[in-house]
């Protein structure tokens, strides 16, 4: 019965309200996702640590994190001016600045974890040797912008990475720390398999 409801639910929307509804939804589920896997993989918070260090070019607004947070500000706020019987150009515009807004929040979030993480807590020279998993593309020849996710002191941690190679590594490509730069940022080479 539950079933019958939800699809004659979904079936009385419009064609707009059911587009914005599946995108908050969907993104919805992804950020709850996102948290909960944060609590138990070990992740230092529920946006994610990014450990830009003494480089801010690792804080990436267009993170996962990021980029669900705005899908998710923009969908629902698409509902709502939707709903209230607002046009759709209008309707897009505030979901789109909404969105905007979510991620700006997500990313203010994340820079004050990194600042209490700079307390020392975290000991990112315990990350030489360990593999990760490339998180954000790493541009060669140690330009910034990248970001890997390693294990250290027990927790899984997205940093600044950089790469001495001429090629990008892309998001997914399994690494391996060989140095820590500064505060928080990791050298990483690709590990290539036989």
């Amino acid at each position: 019965m539950q079933h019958d409801f939800l699809h004659g639910w979904w079936e009385a929307l419009n064609f707009e309200l059911q587009i914005f509804y599946g995108i908050a939804i969907i993104s919805m589920f992804s950020l709850v996702i996102q948290i909960l896997l944060s609590f138990f993989v070990g992740m230092d918070d529920g946006f994610g640590d990014v450990g830009a260090g003494d480089h801010s070019s690792g804080l990436s607004i267009f993170s996962i994190r990021g980029v669900t947070a705005f899908f998710l500000g923009f969908g629902w706020t698409g509902v709502i001016c939707t709903k209230a019987g607002m046009g759709l150009p209008l309707t897009i515009l505030l979901a789109v600045l909404a969105g905007g807004a979510l991620m700006a929040a997500i990313m203010l979030l994340m820079m004050s974890f990194l600042r209490m993480q700079s307390s020392g807590t975290l000991n990112y020279q315990n990350a030489v040797g360990q593999m990760g998993t490339v998180y954000v593309t790493i541009p060669p020849a140690q330009r910034g912008g990248g970001q890997v996710e390693t294990m250290i002191q027990g927790r899984l941690v997205t940093a600044e990475a950089l790469q001495k190679g001429g090629e990008p590594l892309a998001p997914g490509t399994k690494v391996i720390v060989v140095e820590k730069i500064g505060t928080s940022t990791l050298i990483i080479e690709p590990i290539h398999e036989s």
